[in-house]
Order: structure tokens, then sequence, then C-alpha cells
């Protein structure tokens, strides 16, 4: 009987050491999965504060094409102000109108020296966004312009229509 109490005393610690040891790796779990989510957000967030870019027309005057006839076309320069290439084409750039959607069957995305397609804007290049609509926008009304680029990045415009 006198060895039941060092013995008792014994399983506690082990058990007291156990618990201790699980509490003490859940807690490291825990912490290393914040921690990376931290370094994760941290990378996105850095990434989304090199890319930045504006629409550089002048709000009265929109080049566009011949308005009496159908489809029209209106052009938009993007200018590529961030760090960091730019994705530019119908599949990471969304264009929106006075908040309806544009097709990128609608869009044509330019290098406004040489008209040629382009895919990405260089950091300080321009490019420019041809927009087709099936009629002209009324002239002298107001329209809002809105370009979303694939991670978020938006600005908005508001013009006056020719």
């Amino acid at each position: 009987m006198g060895a039941g109490g060092p013995a008792s005393e014994l399983i506690m610690f082990i058990v007291a050491i156990l618990v201790a040891g699980s509490v003490a790796g859940a807690l490291a779990y825990v912490t290393t999965d914040i921690a990376n989510g931290i370094n994760a957000r941290g990378a996105m967030l850095a990434t989304n504060l090199r890319t930045d870019f504006a629409i550089i027309n002048d709000p009265n005057n929109i080049p566009h094409s011949n308005l009496s006839a159908a489809p029209v076309n209106y052009t938009f320069y993007v200018k590529n102000i961030g760090k960091t290439t730019i994705p530019f084409n119908g599949d990471s750039v969304q264009v929106l109108l006075n908040g309806v959607m544009i097709p990128p069957s609608n869009l044509t995305f330019l290098n406004p020296l040489n008209k040629a397609q382009i895919n990405a804007l260089q950091p300080y290049e321009v490019g420019a966004i041809n927009v087709t609509l099936g009629k002209a926008l009324k002239s002298g009304n107001y329209y809002t312009l809105t370009i979303v680029l694939e991670n978020g990045e938006k600005r908005t415009f508001v013009f006056k229509a020719p």
C-alpha cells in the first residue's frame, strides 16, 4: 500500500505532461496557421499596392467613330501607373458603362500608337480600349465608365458623350 501514493502521483504527472503537450501542439498549429495567413494576405496586399492605373481621356472629348452609323466605337485610354504589368484583354479587364457590363466581344485592346492588339500593359505604358456599341450614346449626356482589373482594382470615369 505504501507504493500507491507515489505511483498515482507519477501517473498524474504523466497525464499532466501529455495534456500540456497536446495544448502546446494545438497552439503551435494555430499560431503557424495565423502566421501563414498573414504572410499570404501581406503578399496579396503588396501586389495590389503595386498595381495601379488611370483612365486618361479628356472627359469632354471622347474619341469615337462616325456617330451616324452603327456600330459606334468609343476609345478610352488607360495608363499603367503602377510597378507591375497589367493583363490587358477581355479575360482580365471588365468594362461597365453606366453600370452595365460591356461583353468582351465588344471590347478591343490596342496599342494607341500603331493600333495593334495587345494583351498586357507594362509599367507607364498607355493602352486603348475600343468599346463597340450598337448605337451612339446620346450627345451631351453624361455617362459613367468603370474599368475593373482581374485583381479587383477599379477606376471610374465620368464623361460627356460627343
